[in-house]
């Protein structure tokens, strides 16, 4: 039995999508290529093949949002309807009755495209951005000063009635109403998907084809390139069903994180728009200086244009201001961390190298001392070391507790760092065992230092809950004149502090080893 290879469900979709493209294209084609008559039936073909493709693309791929293109294809079912109106009366060769029932079926699917276009924007932007809408406040009004200075300035002048005029103008103002919509959404979204490019191009290409039918009918009172603009609507629609049938239409957008941003780009495109007013008064295009009503408006729009931008500045200034203040923000909370991560390594590093009881210094860095200091030892560089153990500390611990005991090993070591040098090492090696280590100090020196440590014990120590403890200490002390490893040095001192105990406690004894 042969292997049977099933596409994935994405592949699958892709070339629908691809098939509906080509389909489309044959369409167009076919229309480009024949004289006949009968072509102008196309666009009708077209147009409610967009029905279907919206109906299957969202069944298949399942939008996050049905409501944008149930008002698509709605919208569709009017505008296929109108497209066949016009046909018919192109198939016959007769003048296409204006305003008539096709003008408002064309209108009455713009309003629904505008509504969808809506909805579409609030999926795919999220909450209400001002930023945002005013950008797309200042494209549209700056392609509202071409229009009307090319369309609606010269249907103005012209003779005629006011429905046909009204009908004429309406056109053009869907078309802005439109652009309003897609500027918000092309601006104010943020990773754009297939689908929303090619629901984007769809926009474009048909305000394109408006643009260019409407601008000649208006200056000329025909329109020039006819077949351009119809094929345009064609592409628009295919685009629009295409963008149905794609599956990244099932995808959900995020919105744009810095919407207030704006970027070099986008700043120049919005002075440009701005220049064009005045660009169109300076060139006196149409005769439009020779007449006040049109100055009026340009300049009225021009006007409404600085607000939005200054108004967008504003937003812009704010933005750069709220950054500055959370770069701020985190700049401090940065320094605090590190100076946080300093303490704790600071403290970490204590830990390691003290004892956590009395802070004095532990094992570890008495050892790392030892070592920097015994190998520079001679007779003009000695130094000492005393291993020190309490007498009568065990009887503390079992009459009065731990917690006493543990308060007077603290007391014991501030009494011996109060009877040494600042560079001296007075370490805690476990238990009521210390241990000094002195510098600089010989044999005679360090006698008297011993004597000093002895005579510190002979006061009582006072504990926080009043009781009176007196202990001893034996001392087993060590003269270091020659370089000596910190075990030697440490075997002979604890060697003379065994024997300082056995001899009766409360005494010192000095290590024999030169």
């Amino acid at each position: 039995m042969g292997k049977v290879q099933v596409l994935p469900p994405a592949r699958r979709r892709d070339t629908t999508v691809w098939a509906y493209a080509a389909a489309g294209t044959t369409v167009i084609v076919i229309y480009l290529a024949t004289s006949s008559a009968a072509r102008y039936m196309l666009p009708v073909l077209v147009a409610a093949s967009v029905v279907f493709a919206i109906a299957g693309g969202v069944a298949r791929n399942r939008p996050p949002s049905f409501l944008p293109w149930c008002l698509f294809a709605a919208a569709m079912a009017p505008y296929s309807a109108a497209d066949a109106i016009w046909g018919l009366y192109q198939v016959r060769d007769a003048d296409v009755p204006f305003p008539g029932v096709a003008d408002m079926l064309y209108l009455g699917s713009y309003l629904l495209f505008a509504a969808g276009l809506v909805m579409l924007s609030r999926q795919q932007s999220g909450h209400l951005h001002w930023a945002g809408l005013l950008d797309a406040g200042i494209v549209t009004l700056g392609f509202g000063i071409l229009t009307w200075a090319f369309i609606i300035a010269p249907y103005l002048r012209s003779e005629l009635s006011a429905w046909p005029l009204a009908v004429s103008i309406a056109y053009p103002v869907a078309d802005l109403v439109l652009l309003s919509v897609a500027a918000r959404l092309m601006l104010t979204t943020g990773k754009r998907t297939p689908s929303l490019l090619l629901c984007i191009g769809w926009l474009l290409v048909l305000l394109a084809a408006d643009g260019l039918y409407y601008g000649t009918m208006a200056t000329t009172g025909t329109a020039i390139a006819e077949d351009v603009s119809e094929v345009a609507w064609m592409v628009s629609s295919l685009l629009l069903g295409a963008a149905a049938l794609h599956p990244s239409v099932g995808h959900e957008t995020p919105p744009s994180g810095s919407k207030e941003r704006m970027s070099r780009k986008r700043l120049s495109t919005l002075i440009a728009l701005i220049l064009v007013g005045p660009l169109i008064v300076v060139a006196n295009v149409g005769g439009i200086r020779t007449q006040p009503v049109n100055v009026t408006v340009i300049i009225g729009m021009l006007a409404t244009l600085s607000l939005l931008l200054v108004l967008r500045i504003a937003f812009l200034a704010q933005y750069a201001q709220n950054r500055a203040t959370e770069a701020r923000t985190q700049a401090q909370y940065l320094a605090a961390s590190l100076r946080e991560q300093e303490e704790l390594q600071k403290q970490l590093s204590h830990q390691a190298t003290h004892d956590p009881l009395t802070g004095l210094a532990n094992r570890a860095l008495l050892d790392e001392r030892l070592e920097s200091t015994l190998v520079r030892c001679s007779a003009t560089s000695p130094a000492g070391l005393l291993m020190l153990d309490l007498d009568g500390f065990k009887e503390v611990n079992d009459t009065l507790g731990h917690p006493c005991g543990d308060e007077l090993l603290v007391d014991v070591a501030r009494r011996l760092t109060s009877r040494v040098r600042e560079q001296d090492i007075v370490a805690r090696l476990g238990g009521d065992e210390f241990a000094l280590l002195v510098e600089g100090v010989d044999a005679l020196a360090l006698y008297d230092y011993t004597m000093r440590i002895l005579d510190s014990f002979e006061d009582s120590f006072t504990l926080v809950h009043g009781f009176s403890v007196r202990v001893t200490t034996s001392i087993g002390a060590r003269s270091i004149t020659r370089p000596t490893t910190p075990a030697e040095a440490l075997r002979d001192a604890d060697i003379a502090l065994y024997r300082a105990k056995t001899a009766g406690k409360n005494r010192a004894v000095f290590s024999e080893t030169p």
